[in-house]
Order: C-alpha cells, then structure tokens, then sequence
C-alpha cells in the first residue's frame, strides 16, 4: 500500500512540474513571438510556485518521498525544461528565419533578440541575429522593405568570401563562426558547409596529433581533452578513437584513485580524520565500490570517535564536567561508539550534580560552623566580662578579698560548649592520622570555648607528654 501511494505521490510531483514548466514557457513564447503582448503575469507564476513549493514541503514532511528521490525528480524535471525550452526556441527560431526570408528583417530580429534573451545559448538564432545586423545601414533595418537596397544574395556572397580570406589567413575558429553565419542565411550553401567541414576536420587532426603526443608523454588529461574535440568536431574520421579514449580513462581514474588514496591515507595518520574522509569520497565518485575508500572512512570515524572520548575522560578526571561532555556529545555524533559515549555523558552529568551538591553542603556547613564559632566567642567574651563585673577584686588598700587565691570556675554557654567539643572531635581526628600538631591546635581552640572540658584538657596534656619525649 505504501509502495503504491510513493508511486502516486511521484507522479503527481513529476506531472505539477511539468505543467509549472509548460505555463512559464508557454507565456515566453507569447512574448518572443508577439513583441506588441503584456508579459505573463508574475503574480500568477509566484502562485504555482508557492503551491507547488507548498506540495512539496507537504510530501517530504509525511516520509513518503526521500530526500534522494526529491532530487532526482528535480534533475528530471530540470532535463524536462531544457528539452521544452530548446523545442519552443526552434519554433520561434523558425518564425524568425521565416520573417527574414520575406524580408522583413526588423521584425525578424526583435524576434531574435527575445529567443536570445531566453536562451543565450541558441547558436543559430545568434548567427542569424549577427547576419542580419550587417544587412545594410540603419535605414534598411528600420523598415520592412519588398527589396532591400543590397540583394540578399549580394550579402551572402561577400559574407562567404569574407570567411573565405579569414580562413587563408589561417584563423580557423574565426572563419567557422563566419561560414556559419553564411549557413544562418542560406541553410543549403554547399561551399559554405564543405568549408565548415573542412576547417573542422583540420582544426581536429591538430587536436589528435596534440592528443598523440601527451599521451606519449603520459600526460592523460591532456591527451583526453584534445581526442575528446578531435571526435566532436570529425566524429566520423575519429570514431576509432573510442577504445583509445576508454582505455586513456581507465588509466587516468586509476591514477586519480592511487593519488586521492594516497592523499586520504596521509590525512588518516596526520589525524586529519575529515581531511581523510574528503579523499576517500573523491574516491568513491571514481569507483562507487571501492572497498579501500570504505575502510577509511570507517578507520577515521573509529579513530576520531576514540580521541573525543579520551579527551572527555581527561577532562572528566580533572573535573572539567562540561569539556567532558561536549567531547562525549562530539563521539557521540560520529555514530561509533554512541552507547558508550551517552553513558558517559551520562556519568559526567550525575559526577556534576553530585558535586555541585557536596560544594554546596561544604559551604553551608563552613558558613553554619563559622557563625557557631563567632557567636560561642561572643558569648565567652560576654561571659568573662560579666564574673569580672561580679566577683570582687580587693579592698581598699591593696588587701586581697577573702578567697581570692582559689579559681571559681567560670560560667560557659551551650553554644560555647558545642564549639568546643566540636574542636574536640576534629583534634581526635588528627590525632588518629597521627597529626599531633594540629590536634594541639584544636584542642586549645576546644579549651578556649570551654575551660572547663576535662576530655580536651587531658587529651592535650597527653599529646603534649608524647611530643616532650
């Protein structure tokens, strides 16, 4: 079912382009052939082209015609156009050779003008046109006459002979295009097409003797291109040229595939991997199945794809998470060892998270851990100034207050005492990885939050007693 609406859908496509084709160089024709009509209607041609732009965004969308299938409809389609295209050239062309051979040669040559504004490349219609441009002065142009001052007879007969004294001064090319404005005139002139015939035939025997000898000198290239004019322009003398020319071909497409082989091989092992792939492509358009061409896109892509996940462990390893994954993303487009490069993303993405989370934890508990120290310092130092407020110090005279040689322990809040055996515990710590000096230094911290903290003053008696030995 789905094989049999493609075809549909195809066909559609094929006949809507052929229509759109049909309405534009149908109203061309209209205006080359009628010089006094309106042009077409762009309005109407920029409606067919927007829905046909439409209909066909509407079938690639549903899947049903390939993106390869799009193109090679649009090359037919194109093929389609240049064929209508060069048949309706003709018949203008011929009304304007008719208009020329009843002597009406203005009208012919605004006929001319407009085949050649549609179709630069029509060579006949630019031979009459350049034919008719020297018939006599402005005046014989101006107008349609029954009989134009100089017979059109006269003026082929000087054109030919024109050409003629071109071709003895050994310009060849030139004469051609001469004789063939003759032939523009006078279809059925013999002289004038022996002398094409001719100069051709001479002009190709230089090529293949140029041919010749670059193949002699194993220039192929340039042997193929002089025996590739020489057969355009004497098929008939040089038809024996055609084995010659596939044999010159297979030989210059091996010598191409060895050197953009070579080439793709010195990119691989310079890890130019996109460099490598470019050279074994230019290989394939030589020869589609070319195993060695295959096996080094696959090396590249292997090769690559192994160098952005070693660089993404790198970077993983140093904590780079997003170098990582971008290196890990780059594997993971060259489709070789995608699984294996999604679950790394995968792991970088969690290893971020998780340590984004702990920094986050790390700095709220310093933040929480130096507020509590801040505050159970401001409660000691509070709490100082309150017993010195409170206890007597002496009596008028100098006398000591009774009791004034015994220590009164002093007051420590509950904050105070947290910080304190928090002091007490990271000095434990220390201790256990046999870090003495720094366990002292928290134990005097956990002693000056809490004097009274028996367990921390024991402790640092006790490492004070080890380092003394």
């Amino acid at each position: 079912m789905e094989y049999r609406t493609r075809k549909k859908i195809i066909l559609f496509f094929f006949i809507f382009s052929l229509y759109s084709t049909f309405y534009i160089l149908h109203s061309a024709v209209l205006w080359a052939a009628q010089p006094k009509l309106q042009s077409p209607s762009k309005t109407a041609v920029k409606e067919e082209a927007a829905l046909f732009k439409e209909l066909a965004n509407q079938i690639t969308g549903v899947g049903l015609v390939t993106a390869e299938e799009k193109r090679l409809m649009g090359q037919t389609v194109e093929k389609e156009k240049s064929w209508i295209l060069r048949r309706t050239m003709e018949i203008i062309f011929a009304g304007a050779f008719d208009l020329y051979r009843k002597g009406r040669y203005q009208e012919s040559l605004e006929v001319l003008n407009r085949i050649l504004t549609l179709d630069p490349g029509f060579e006949r219609a630019r031979a009459l046109h350049s034919a008719l441009l020297s018939i006599g002065d402005a005046q014989t142009i101006g107008a349609a006459r029954p009989q134009a001052p100089k017979s059109i007879r006269e003026i082929i007969r000087e054109k030919f002979y024109e050409a003629v004294g071109i071709y003895r001064d050994g310009r060849k090319v030139e004469a051609v295009g001469k004789f063939e404005e003759v032939l523009a005139l006078e279809p059925k002139h013999r002289k004038a097409r022996y002398y094409v015939m001719r100069i051709n035939a001479e002009i190709a025997k230089e090529y293949f003797e140029r041919g010749k000898f670059a193949q002699t000198e194993g220039r192929w290239e340039e042997a193929l291109d002089s025996f590739y004019t020489a057969v355009s322009l004497d098929a008939k003398t040089y038809a024996f040229l055609s084995r010659q020319i596939t044999e010159i071909e297979t030989e210059v497409r091996a010598k191409k595939i060895q050197y953009y082989l070579t080439e793709a091989l010195r990119q691989l092992n310079t890890s130019n991997w996109s460099g490598a792939r470019s050279g074994a492509k230019e290989i394939f358009r030589l020869d589609p199945g070319n195993s060695r061409a295959r096996e080094i896109i696959n090396e590249s892509l292997e090769r690559e794809s192994r160098h952005y996940l070693a660089r993404g462990d790198a970077a993983l390893a140093k904590k780079e998470f997003d170098r990582s994954i971008e290196e890990f993303e780059r594997a993971a487009k060259l489709r070789r060892h995608s699984a294996e490069a999604k679950k790394k993303i995968e792991l970088a993405i969690a290893r971020k998270q998780q340590e984004e989370e702990l920094s986050k934890k790390k700095e709220e508990e310093e933040k929480a851990k130096k507020e509590a120290e801040e505050k159970a310092k401001a409660d000691a130092e509070a709490s100082q100034e309150q017993e010195k407020a409170k206890s007597p110090l002496g009596a008028p005279g100098g006398a000591a207050a009774p009791g004034a040689g015994e220590q009164q322990p002093a007051a420590v809040t509950e904050d105070a005492k947290r910080a304190a055996e928090s002091h007490y515990q990271q000095a434990m710590i220390f201790y256990q990885s046999n870090d003495l000096q720094r366990a002292l230094v928290e134990l005097s911290l956990a002693l000056k939050f809490d004097p009274n903290n028996q367990n921390a003053y024991a402790a640092k008696r006790m490492i004070e007693q080890k380092l003394a030995k």
